[in-house]
């Protein structure tokens, strides 16, 4: 009988320990960004205006712009590579419209699978570039503060800043708002959406296009003469963002954007604001919304069932059995 009070006081120890070791030293390192995430969300949305580029080639001043378009953006996110606490992350979304595909972009980027914020490339894949703050979600343990984020278009940071907690399609959510611009834009891959100059003849014959108020028009007009030839631009990005975060798993539930990119005269030192080229407003599905929800659920289990319930488990089964082996073993000695 005293073996068998040894023995249980032995297995208790051995399960407290164990149970607190996971609590304490293995759970927290496992509580990360997955290594096999591959994940599509849809959006869906208006392209209110869009610079029409074969118009443009071709001189097509009424159809300079492309205007209310219904489109749908699918943006996928994958891990490409993990090395212990650092991911390697691609991002890739497709915007199209009923006619076809209109934007289409990619980023990669290597991040901290615990923080979120992106660190300096580990990996020999050369489309990392250097970036700062969140990229690509938020962490595990969303925290009730503001947060960087990085501006792909400016190649700069923002303030994702927290606005307040509140229940959103069943769960409790955090909220950021995130509002910046107009910056100019300097990602070459955006750029490249635009024309980097453009001759005289082919502005004052978009002038009437534009939109422009009579007076501005009027400006334009009385300027155009003492530019160069072509004339240089250069563009600029504002934009408006809401996020609905899971602050225990760090899962976006819900997002919505309106962006705006402009175009300016570029005269080195000033820039002459001259019309919207893009402009766009769009937020995730309600498929979309679905799946992050069923995806915080499960992570959400997963998280109690290893944070919480299996070394309670373990904490209380071993403080039992210690108890039970140590009155065991009491009572053979007094016998």
């Amino acid at each position: 009988m005293k073996r068998i009070g040894t023995a249980l006081s032995g297995v208790g120890v051995v399960a407290l320990v164990a149970g607190l070791v996971m609590q304490f030293a293995i759970v927290p390192g496992l509580l990360q960004y997955p290594d096999d995430v591959d994940q599509t969300r849809q959006f869906e949305g208006v392209l209110g205006r869009m610079l029409n580029a074969e118009a443009l080639a071709a001189g097509d001043a009424a159809n300079i712009f492309l205007t209310d378009v219904p489109v749908t953006i699918d943006r996928t996110v994958k891990v490409l590579e993990v090395d212990g606490e650092k991911a390697l992350v691609e991002d890739t979304s497709v915007m199209n419209s009923p006619a076809g595909p209109v934007l289409a972009t990619e980023n990669v980027y290597t991040i901290d699978r615990k923080t979120m914020e992106h660190i300096p490339n580990f990996t020999d894949d050369e489309r990392v570039i250097d970036r700062e703050g969140l990229v690509v979600g938020f962490p595990i343990g969303t925290d009730a503060e503001d947060y960087v984020g990085w501006n792909g278009d400016t190649q700069t940071t923002n303030t994702i800043a927290y606005d307040r907690t509140e229940t959103h399609e069943g769960m409790e959510t955090r909220i950021f708002q995130a509002t910046s611009g107009p910056d100019p834009i300097t990602s070459p891959e955006m750029l490249a959406n635009f024309p980097p100059a453009l001759p005289k003849a082919t502005i004052e014959a978009l002038v009437p296009a534009l939109g422009l108020p009579a007076e501005a028009a009027g400006q334009l007009a009385e300027l155009l003469p003492a530019l160069p030839d072509p004339v240089p631009l250069a563009y600029t990005y504002a934009y408006t963002s809401n996020y609905w975060v899971d602050p225990d798993t760090g899962v976006l539930i819900d997002f919505d954007k309106v962006e705006s990119r402009a175009v300016s005269i570029d005269l080195g030192e000033q820039q002459i604001p001259v019309a919207e080229v893009m402009q766009l407003e769009y937020q995730l599905t309600d498929a979309s919304i679905q799946d992050a929800v069923a995806d915080a659920e499960d992570a959400q289990g997963t998280i109690r069932l290893l944070g919480t319930i299996i070394p309670l488990a373990l904490i209380i089964g071993g403080i039992l059995a210690a108890i039970i082996g140590f009155v065991v073993m009491r009572r053979e000695s007094a016998s």
